[in-house]
């Protein structure tokens, strides 16, 4: 795990002890204090009164990004006020996010996040934070490449995949050769880059924008400049969204609360990563897109050999064809681009059609492969082994 939001409901569970920190200045309110207005606006879709932004001074200790809320409730005539805290778990511990967290860390974050807000006058115990309410988190993994494997290759690979009309596909090129691969929607995002070249970048380049300095001194320390690391992120952003995905792989009702302790059930991280990683290697276009090199000759003869085996039903040679063509569009140019084609050349009427004949196509190239480089992610993801210092250093 890296970025956790949470939120804590107050204003019992939280107290503040240096309010000039904040700007505004933090001030609390009663409801009788409160103007027709914003009475009013308890029927709006307004999500808040005001807000207040904590402003640390200059540290040499990570303090969280903390937020404020003054809320009106919508069942009685009270002010609520939400205490939000975004931090990365690792950089809380190591000061930076190279290194990797688990479940087996739960006291020591918990302490952490205590003391680093106990330092800016904010005070909150342990049983609250752990309570929390989880509002989004970034499960994630790092894994060192070995020098015959590069990562321009491998996001190459990924940015063939299409995981649907709902989600965006951007490659970012940095001007010093880093890139970042995003597959994303509003509420969940599925990100790959290289974590030794986004460190190096500027911070305003740089896909995690939290504080750079110490980071890029373990880099330097662990001779890790001239290495590269594979990151893959899988960001649940919202709320219901972080909720439902939680739920589902711990066996809960989908509407279960989810706290911050939550998080640091056996292999929940892990699965977290896994699941939404063969959803996506796994989707019959993707399927076509990821597997390796082949002679084409080779892969009409395997096409023709898996629908042998289905027996000769009526059009099958057709299908052979036709899974033969569809497979080999989508290695050459990805399975988004196909779909673009295809809908611009013919029509976009009926598009369960062209996904039923990419599910076939899917089906008569199973057995063939992964490409090296994707068989290698693959299989260091279902690893799942901690990257930790002794790890590093056993490396170098």
């Amino acid at each position: 795990m890296d970025t956790v939001i949470i939120k804590i409901y107050g204003p019992s569970k939280f107290q503040f002890r240096n309010k000039t920190l904040f700007l505004p200045e933090l001030s609390s309110r009663r409801y009788e204090d409160l103007s027709a207005t914003e009475i009013q606006s308890r029927n709006s879709s307004r999500s808040y009164l005001r807000k207040f932004l904590l402003h640390p001074k200059p540290s040499d200790e990570y303090i969280p990004r903390v937020e404020v809320f003054e809320t009106l409730s919508k069942e009685s005539n009270r002010i609520i006020y939400i205490l939000k805290i975004t931090f990365s778990a690792p950089k809380l511990l190591y000061w930076n996010s190279v290194q990797e967290v688990n479940e087996n860390d739960k006291q020591k974050i918990l302490l952490a996040i205590k003391r680093s807000l106990k330092s800016v006058g904010i005070i909150v115990e342990i049983e609250v934070l752990e309570n929390a309410t989880l509002e989004a988190v970034h499960a994630c993994k790092n894994i060192p490449l070995p020098k015959t494997i590069r990562m321009r290759e491998i996001l190459a690979e990924l940015g063939q995949m299409d995981i649907g009309k709902v989600v965006d596909v951007t490659e970012t090129q940095i001007k010093n050769g880093g890139r970042l691969l995003n597959f994303w929607s509003g509420t969940k995002e599925h990100c790959f880059y290289d974590k030794v070249s986004d460190s190096l970048k500027p911070k305003n380049k740089r896909s995690d924008k939290g504080r750079i300095d110490y980071e890029k001194v373990f880099i330097n320390q662990y001779k890790l400049q001239d290495r590269e690391i594979f990151r893959y992120e899988y960001r649940l952003k919202k709320t219901q969204t972080t909720r439902s995905a939680v739920n589902v792989l711990l066996g809960r009702k989908p509407n279960t609360q989810v706290t911050f302790k939550d998080l640091f059930i056996s292999d929940l991280l892990k699965n977290l990563i896994l699941s939404s990683w063969h959803k996506l290697i796994e989707r019959p276009e993707n399927q076509l897109s990821l597997f390796g090199k082949i002679d084409r000759l080779k892969l009409l003869l395997h096409i023709f050999s898996e629908a042998k085996k289905q027996g000769k039903k009526a059009h099958s040679m057709n299908n052979a064809f036709i899974s033969y063509g569809i497979a080999t569009a989508i290695l050459d140019n990805g399975a988004k681009e196909l779909r673009g084609v295809v809908y611009e050349g013919w029509n976009k009427d009926h598009p369960e059609r062209l996904t039923k004949k990419i599910k076939i196509a899917s089906e008569l190239t199973s057995g063939l492969p992964y490409s090296n480089n994707i068989a290698f992610v693959n299989t260091a993801i279902e690893r799942f082994e901690l990257i930790s210092l002794t790890s590093l250093q056993n490396e170098v």
